[in-house]
C-alpha cells in the first residue's frame, strides 16, 4: 500500500501567473471501470470520546469483524501522549494497526482518529461501503459519547498508459500553463474545492516523478481524490456517518470523472 503516498518537495516553479483547469461540464459517471484505477481507499474518523484509550483500543482489536488481524505498534506509539497531544501534526495520528493478511485491509487506530484502508485489488463501492458500515458501527459501540469531529474518503489512483491510456498528464482533461506556455512534465498541482458546501474535496495530480510509494509498474499520472467535512463540523448520529459515506462517494467519483476526457470515460467503461 502506499498509505498516503507522500509526494516529495519537488514542484514547477511559477513564476509568470499560473493557470490550471479541468473540464467542465456533466460528465457521464460510469458505474463500474474495465480497469480501476484505485491503488488504495481509505475512510478517516476524527473524534473525542470519554473511554480511556487503551480501553478503547482493546475493545476496537476484539470487535469480531478484526478479531483475526495482526496486531503491531506503529511508530507514533513510541512519543509521549502528552506531546502527542500538543502537537496537531500529531493527535490524530494513530497508533497500533490491525492488519490483514496479505495487506489487503487495515485498521489503524489512535486515541481519537481511525482509519480503515484498504489496497489492491479494490472490491468495488458496494462491498467496500459495506464495510465502512462496520467501522462505522465498531466505533459507535465501542466508544461512549462519542463525538465525531472530521469524516474523510480518500481514493488513491495510478492512471497508466496500458489499461487507461493515459501516457501523460496531456492525455487528462486538463489545462495547465505559465505564460501560455503548456506544463506536461513533472508536475505536482493541489486543489481544493466546494467551498460552499459542508464537505468539500482536494484534488492532487502529480507525476510519478514526485511520488513516494509502491505505485503499479507503467503508472504515468497519480490522482489523490480526498473528500472530508470541513473545520467545526460534528455529529455523533450514526446514521448521518452511514448517509455522508454514500454522498462522499458520490463526490468523489464525480471529481475523478471530471479529470478525465470523455473518450477516455467511453473506453474504459464496462458495457
Amino acid at each position: 500500500m502506499i498509505g498516503g503516498a507522500a509526494v516529495r518537495e519537488h514542484h514547477q516553479e511559477f513564476l509568470e501567473g499560473p493557470h490550471w483547469s479541468t473540464g467542465l461540464g456533466n460528465k457521464p459517471i460510469p458505474e463500474k471501470l474495465k480497469h480501476d484505477a484505485i491503488v488504495e481507499a481509505l475512510f478517516e474518523v476524527r473524534f473525542s470520546m470519554s473511554t480511556i484509550p487503551e480501553v478503547f483500543f482493546g475493545r476496537i482489536a476484539e470487535y469480531e469483524t478484526w478479531k483475526s488481524f495482526k496486531q503491531s505498534q506503529l511508530p507514533f506509539y513510541q512519543i509521549p501522549a502528552v506531546m502527542r497531544q500538543a502537537d496537531p501534526n500529531l493527535r490524530y495520528q494513530p497508533l497500533f494497526a490491525l492488519t490483514e493478511e496479505g495487506q489487503q485491509r487495515a485498521v489503524r487506530i489512535g486515541p481519537q482518529a481511525i482509519v480503515y484502508s484498504r489496497g489492491m485489488p479494490y472490491v468495488g463501492w458496494k462491498v467496500f461501503k459495506l464495510q465502512l458500515e462496520q467501522v462505522i458501527a465498531a466505533i459507535f459501540m465501542k466508544a461512549d459519547d462519542l463525538k465525531i469531529e472530521r469524516l474523510g474518503l480518500r481514493y488513491l489512483n495510478a492512471l497508466r498508459h496500458d489499461l487507461h491510456g493515459i501516457r501523460s498528464i496531456s492525455d487528462l482533461d486538463l489545462k495547465l500553463e505559465i505564460a501560455g506556455e503548456c506544463i506536461e512534465e513533472s508536475v505536482n498541482i493541489n486543489t481544493t474545492t466546494d467551498g460552499a458546501s459542508d464537505t468539500a474535496c482536494t484534488l492532487r495530480i502529480a507525476t510519478t516523478d514526485v511520488i513516494q510509494g509502491n505505485l503499479p509498474p507503467g503508472t504515468s499520472v497519480y490522482v489523490d481524490v480526498d473528500v472530508f467535512t470541513k473545520e467545526g463540523f460534528t455529529t455523533s448520529d450514526q446514521d448521518f456517518v452511514k448517509d455522508w459515506i454514500g454522498r462522499a462517494h458520490t463526490k468523489e467519483k464525480a471529481h475523478f470523472f471530471r479529470l478525465l476526457k470523455e473518450s477516455t470515460i467511453s473506453s474504459l467503461t464496462e458495457k
